[in-house]
């Protein structure tokens, strides 16, 4: 079973809920919690940051050098290989590792470190973090690699938790799911970056339900399937990098959530 947590916006809770579910469901199943917020992963702050490097991650990239003739397709998306007179121009920094450009000629690759995977084990539970190097934008990778090494791992459960927004990150992370989770809140701002992710879901197919975050804030008209309440000691546990499931009404707004991944 794989289930993506998801949201338009940052900050509505993603990470809050994929932690607590994760607490909540190694108790009785092998799970992995998967960050795939590469660019800013937290996850480790809410469950563990004893974590251990376990995979770097590559693309190849043009190996161009000065003195050689190269044969040269215009076929760069990214504009990162430009012919300027006679002289081949490699911008590496947007290159994003396809390699079109080696397709029918001599160009030849060279490795480049995009990132690392880290991981913590629980038992029989993994907490999988992706992480980008500094400075790299060109990030979807990294996202695919940390999915791929957490899902060999073959645990009962994946819970997937991916970057705000609506970009190409946070696609290929809902990608193959089988179930999504929309962690909105009650303001104008999330109910309509929650609508945005809603459409892309959809043309992927794939089943969703929406949480309702800090419900109780104010009296907005918001629809949802599933609610998780402005709390006091939501907060509190969330300062100090905890999950809240020792609070026996708050795990049961957990279990409620938990028993849709798992019954539907």
């Amino acid at each position: 079973m794989i289930v993506a947590i998801t949201g338009g916006k940052g900050g509505t809770g993603k990470s809050t809920l994929s932690a607590n579910l994760f607490f909540y469901f190694m108790e009785n199943y092998s799970t992995a919690l998967v960050d795939c917020d590469v660019e800013t992963p937290n996850l480790e702050y809410l469950v563990s940051e004893d974590l251990k490097f376990a995979k770097e991650v590559f693309i190849e990239i043009p190996d161009i050098r000065e003195g050689i003739s190269y044969n040269y397709n215009n076929v760069c998306k990214e504009g990162a290989l430009l012919k300027i007179n006679d002289k081949l121009i490699f911008i590496e920094e947007l290159c994003s590792g396809c390699k079109a450009c080696g397709i029918k000629t001599n160009i030849k690759f060279k490795k480049k470190s995009i990132g690392k995977i880290y991981e913590k084990k629980f038992d029989g539970s993994y907490l999988i973090v992706g992480k980008s190097n500094i400075g790299i934008t060109k990030t979807s990778k990294i996202v695919d690699e940390t999915k791929k090494y957490a899902l060999s791992k073959n645990c009962e459960i994946n819970i997937i938790d991916t970057a705000a927004g609506i970009h190409c990150n946070v696609v290929r992370a809902l990608i193959n799911s089988d179930k999504v989770l929309v962690v909105t809140e009650p303001t104008p701002f999330g109910i309509s970056d929650a609508k945005r992710i809603i459409k892309i879901i959809e043309k992927l197919k794939i089943p969703y339900k929406i949480v309702l975050n800090r419900y109780g804030i104010n009296n907005l008209n918001v629809e949802y399937d599933f609610k998780i309440p402005y709390d006091k000691r939501i907060v509190e546990t969330y300062c100090k990098g905890e999950g809240f499931l020792k609070y026996s009404d708050l795990k049961k707004d957990i279990e409620e959530i938990a028993n849709w991944i798992i019954w539907g």
